[in-house]
């Protein structure tokens, strides 16, 4: 039997070690970091009370308890599995459980987009990227801030993305690029009607297309002439956040960046270092 479930059966218990169990089951991570005098005295109880308490559960004292506590709180962390990348938390975790949740999601997520993303694939985005008289980057909402981080690596590289900085530019934009034009489309469902009009538009333009979405088989993806796959996971409906899609466009967005970056490793390296220098010498 597990010392969470000792406390959370507290029959045995008087009111003051009722109160202690209580807070310990509450704060879970901080008991860990309390003396026994300050457990008592945020308790309003007394060292004996905390002692009595550990003694009632099979405990020599406290910092037998502190021991045993924290190898518990590792082991229950270490089970965890098996997130809801659209809930992967609840209001019952703690702070390292859901430290925990989001470090585990973030790394399935990873570790499946880097499954899909084939070698094949990246060399040949980086061919048509290269190839390119102009670059641009189609994202709408959550997907736009990794764009964002994108354009803004390729920027200090001396190679410029366009994007669309207002609500509804985007398809003034796509009505600008021609064949020789290399228009990368983010799309997590590959199914929004707005992206999927401003792909038509590219595609009927003659603009190269590369689509990064977690549903080859959609309307989007259709349309693109490169597909680069990333883990599908998350609903199309309601979650608290995107958190595996993002990490996932943006873990696909920096290899590309990678990529692209040793394509011509001398002469990009030289550019960030020489811009590194220059904002150095302006600090105060």
């Amino acid at each position: 039997m597990s010392l969470l479930t000792d406390l959370k059966h507290d029959e045995q218990f008087n009111a003051s070690e009722k109160a202690v169990a209580q807070y310990i089951i509450t704060n879970k991570e901080e008991v860990l970091n309390l003396s026994i005098q300050a457990l008592s005295e945020l308790t309003y109880t007394s060292p004996s009370t905390v002692v009595r308490l550990c003694r009632k559960i099979g405990l020599k004292g406290f910092k037998d308890f502190k021991i045993k506590w924290s190898a518990e709180l590792q082991k229950e962390y270490n089970a965890i599995s098996n997130v809801d990348p659209d809930f992967p938390f609840t209001d019952d975790d703690s702070y390292g459980e859901i430290q925990k949740k989001i470090l585990e999601l973030f790394t399935d997520s990873l570790n499946q987009t880097s499954q899909l993303l084939s070698p094949d694939k990246l060399e040949r985005a980086v061919e048509l990227l290269l190839q390119a008289d102009k670059i641009g980057v189609f994202a709408y909402g959550d997907t736009y801030l990794p764009a964002l981080n994108f354009q803004n690596k390729l920027m200090k590289i001396d190679r410029s993305v366009h994007m669309a900085a207002l609500p509804g530019e985007n398809r003034h934009l796509a009505t600008n690029f021609r064949q020789g034009d290399c228009a990368i489309v983010i799309s997590y469902s590959g199914e929004s009607k707005n992206n999927y009009y401003i792909t038509q538009l590219l595609k009927q333009n003659g603009a190269t297309i590369i689509v990064i979405t977690g549903n080859p088989s959609s309307h989007i993806a259709s349309l693109g002439d490169l597909i680069l796959p990333v883990a599908e996971s998350e609903s199309q409906s309601v979650k608290l956040s995107t958190f595996s899609s993002q990490t996932a466009i943006d873990y696909v967005l920096n290899t590309l960046y990678g990529c692209l970056f040793v394509s011509n490793y001398d002469k990009n390296q030289s550019k960030r270092i020489a811009s590194e220098t220059l904002f150095l010498d302006e600090r105060f």
